[in-house]
C-alpha cells in the first residue's frame, strides 16, 4: 500500500462519522448541558441573604433569625 492509496480512502472514524454519526461530539455536547444542569441546580446562591445582610446581623450564626 502506498502513500497515495492510504490518503484517497477516508479513514475508518470517517466512514463511521458517516454511517453512525459523530458519537464523540454528540457525548461531548450532552456532557456540557449536564454540567449546566447540575451547576444550575447546585447554585443556592439566590437563598442566602446578601453579604451586607449578614455582617449587619452581626455575622453570627442564629438559629431564630
Amino acid at each position: 500500500m502506498t502513500a497515495g492509496e492510504i490518503s484517497e480512502h477516508p479513514p475508518i472514524y470517517g466512514r463511521l462519522v458517516e454511517e453512525r454519526g459523530d458519537v464523540l461530539a454528540e457525548t461531548r455536547s450532552a456532557a456540557e448541558q449536564a454540567q449546566r444542569r447540575a451547576r444550575q441546580a447546585l447554585d443556592w446562591s439566590g437563598l442566602r441573604p446578601p453579604a451586607q445582610h449578614r455582617e449587619q446581623a452581626g455575622g453570627t450564626f442564629s438559629a431564630f433569625g
